[in-house]
């Protein structure tokens, strides 16, 4: 009935759905970056000595090593769908590597720029921020340890 022109249709329609499904998973992405780029400015704002006496420098060590550390930790995975499936955005993203690269990053580039200083400050940051990652886990894993499992008395 439809002839040529109906499969013709047809592939146009799942190449624009396609094009979409991608798109989107992309934008994800940069949505995702852009709420990790305001956490990390949030913190180091915070946590970070000296860093109102050098706010933009040290903003722009974070914008710099933010866009090379995630865009190597967020791996785009999109999984069109069939007839029977819907399509999947499987993407994945290691935030402890992501933040691994994204100090070690940091600190290169202020000693790189000589502001040995701001590096110091950096290194001791990410030094405090990993001691209480650890805290936090061991309290976890007490706590866990100490559960009942359900249903016993």
């Amino acid at each position: 009935m439809y002839g040529r022109y109906g499969s013709i249709g047809g592939v146009i329609v799942l190449l624009i759905a396609l094009g979409v499904g991608f798109g989107n998973a992309y934008m994800k992405k940069g949505r995702v970056g852009e709420e990790y780029r305001k956490e990390v400015h949030a913190l180091i704002a915070k946590r970070c000595e000296g860093y109102k006496d050098n706010m933009e420098y040290i903003d722009w060590l974070v914008d710099s090593s933010h866009d090379e550390a995630f865009g190597k930790n967020y791996q785009v995975h999109y999984s069109p769908g069939s007839r029977y499936r819907a399509s999947r955005d499987e993407s994945t993203f290691d935030v402890d590597a992501y933040a691994e690269q994204l100090f070690e990053g940091m600190i290169a580039k202020a000693r790189d720029d000589k502001a040995e200083n701001i590096a110091k400050a950096i290194e001791k940051m990410k030094k405090e921020l990993e001691d209480e990652a650890e805290k936090e886990e061991a309290a976890e894993a007490a706590t866990a340890a100490t559960m009942k499992p359900p249903g016993r008395k």
